[in-house]
């Protein structure tokens, strides 16, 4: 019986190291299981981290590609689009008045070319745009400038829209920055009301005679012209001044379009000359006005000499007062440059690093006469004016002005009437 208890225990031994041994197996299986369901998890992350690369990586290419079509767009608007923006500080001090800055003006130009042929450009005068008290805003917005222009060949293209008046070669350059004195003549203030800007259509163009002749003395002969048929001026002349008498861009008090065009011809590059006409009517009534403009531009070296003349003729008619309108207004100018630097100045803050500084020295001499229409003392308004000025351009674009005016009247003032007076102002284009 002793073998008995002993295969009896021994049966017992076994059994329960099999008992055992089923758990941690069933455990290993199950172990075993979860790790190949991390796998299988881990392999479809990867699959998906895959992807997202393979997202990220066409992403990157499409930004690429975005990056390079944005530089090819932004250079091609670029290449059809010029923006520019020049502006201008005053400060003046005459007799009899008092003292002031003045920042006149900011102006936009942008031009677009829609090819070679097809181009937009507009001039946009932001004029005095600033609060002077809670409820008064002084100052204007005004386009003097909005035009389209067709290119035909060299000598003949078509332009319409509100176009700068080709009357005289002082509205078609009055920027400040172009201009080597701060105040513009008692011409293009009294008699031509610069900055004049009329809607209208016409044609332009230039051409060299060197190309059309054999001759010496025509290889640097060059034309060019402006003619447009724009709405015209009004009856709003008074015994001081024109600068009301601007046309619309919207209406015409007359229903007759005027004509006025300018021809320039240069002989040489160093002289032009230009020849400017208007005819037109300025009520309705019927009466007429014509007018002319001559001017010239010499070159010798650094030497400059810019003159310009202008008369306007009106018919009689009647102003808003009842009064004789003003029938004739005219005025002119000459006006001498001189530009010179000093090379001991090239190392100073002015001259350091700079291309080409320069000093003008500047004289005008002008005057605009106005018959007076009947209101006050006999003979015609006149105003004279002598200008002495010296500037200062670090760049072509930027200058500093000074200058001193001393002004004579007769009869009823234009402008300054008899008051000298100081003024200075920096201007600058972009």
């Amino acid at each position: 019986m002793r073998w008995v208890s002993v295969l009896v225990a021994l049966f017992f031994v076994v059994g329960s190291r099999v008992a055992l041994a089923q758990p941690a197996d069933k455990q290993l299986k199950d172990v075993q299981k979860q790790l190949d369901q991390q796998q299988q998890v881990i392999q479809e992350l990867q699959q998906k981290l895959n992807s997202l690369e393979d997202k990220a990586q066409t992403i990157k290419g499409l930004e690429n590609d975005f990056d390079d079509f944005r530089y090819q767009y932004l250079k091609s608007i670029r290449e059809k689009v010029n923006v520019h923006l020049y502006g201008s500080l005053e400060f003046e001090n005459f007799e009899n008045t008092d003292s002031v800055f003045d920042a006149r003006n900011i102006e936009l130009e942008v031009g677009a070319s829609a090819s070679q042929r097809f181009h937009l450009f507009t001039e946009i005068e932001f004029e005095r745009t600033a609060m002077t008290s809670k409820d008064e805003r002084q100052g204007e917005v005004e386009v003097e400038q909005a035009w389209f222009q067709y290119d035909i060949n060299r000598y003949i293209n078509l332009r319409s829209g509100v176009i700068s008046v080709p009357f005289g070669r002082f509205n078609l350059e009055h920027y400040d920055t172009l201009q080597d004195l701060t105040d513009r003549p008692l011409m293009a203030r009294r008699v031509i009301p610069v900055t004049w800007a009329e809607a209208g259509a016409g044609f332009l163009g230039s051409a060299y005679l060197g190309g059309l002749s054999s001759g010496k003395w025509l290889q640097e002969f060059s034309i060019s012209y402006e003619l447009y048929a724009v709405n015209g001026l009004t009856d709003r002349f008074s015994d001081t001044s024109s600068r009301d008498a601007g046309g619309a861009f919207g209406k015409d008090n007359n229903n007759n379009k005027a004509v006025v065009g300018r021809l320039q011809i240069s002989p040489i590059p160093a002289l032009e000359l230009g020849l400017s006409g208007y005819l037109g009517k300025y009520d309705r009534e019927g009466n007429k006005i014509q007018g002319y403009d001559i001017d010239g531009k010499l070159v010798c070296g650094p030497a400059e000499l810019v003159m310009e003349f202008a008369n306007f003729d009106l018919d009689e008619g009647l102003n808003d007062e009842s009064l004789a309108i003003t029938q004739n207004l005219q005025g002119g100018y000459i006006e001498g440059r001189y530009h010179f630097w000093f090379a001991f100045l090239n190392e100073t803050f002015m001259g350091r690093g700079l291309e080409d500084p320069t000093f003008t020295a500047v004289a005008r001499a002008g005057y605009a006469e106005i018959e007076d229409d009947g209101d006050a003392d006999e003979g015609d308004n006149r105003e004279e004016r002598l200008t002495l000025g010296l500037n200062y351009r670090p760049v072509e674009a930027f200058v500093f002005k000074l200058e001193y005016q001393f002004n004579n009247t007769d009869n009823e003032p234009l402008e300054r009437g008899d008051d000298d007076g100081f003024i200075a102002s920096i201007s600058i284009a972009l």
